[in-house]
């Protein structure tokens, strides 16, 4: 059974609270990372955990929601983001990536299972068990119906 509230900003924004705490202070697993992002309108650090899968100096991510995202109209004011992965933090220019190259490219690095907590968010999102193709095609979906965001880490 799919998630009924997959779609809805309530639902993110739960998962957002629940999540993105332990992530402050643990090193975040492979295949997520927390991303700062400065609120366009309030000016204010606002930290989201997320699936991020890095390719040397580029990280990517995807915008479940697309463009009704907060944290892409944040990316989209003002790019200067930290990105944590693992230990580390970087300093990174955040931008929404409309190249069709580009995109190819990042899909590409997407797809892959990244790490066990993948297999956490499949079952949060699509509300079934998760199995390696089960994975892959939902990742597939999630580009491709999303907003992909590629992080150039310095």
């Amino acid at each position: 059974m799919a998630n009924p509230f997959g779609k809805s900003k309530w639902f993110h924004k739960i998962g957002h609270v629940t999540n993105t705490s332990w992530w402050k202070a643990l090193p975040t697993p492979s295949g997520l990372a927390l991303v700062t992002t400065t609120g366009r309108k309030t000016g204010k650090r606002r930290q989201r955990a997320m699936r991020v899968v890095r390719d040397g100096n580029h990280a990517y991510a995807v915008a479940l929601l697309g463009e009704r995202s907060d944290w892409v109209h944040n990316v989209r004011a003002d790019p200067k983001v930290r990105v944590k992965l693992g230990r580390r933090t970087y300093e990174a220019a955040a931008r929404v990536l409309t190249d069709a190259g580009e995109r190819s490219r990042a899909a590409d690095v997407y797809r892959p299972v990244a790490g066990w907590y993948d297999y956490v968010d499949y079952a949060n999102f699509v509300w079934s068990i998760p199995t390696r193709g089960r994975l892959l095609r939902t990742h597939d979906e999630w580009f491709d119906a999303g907003t992909p965001v590629v992080f150039e880490l310095t």
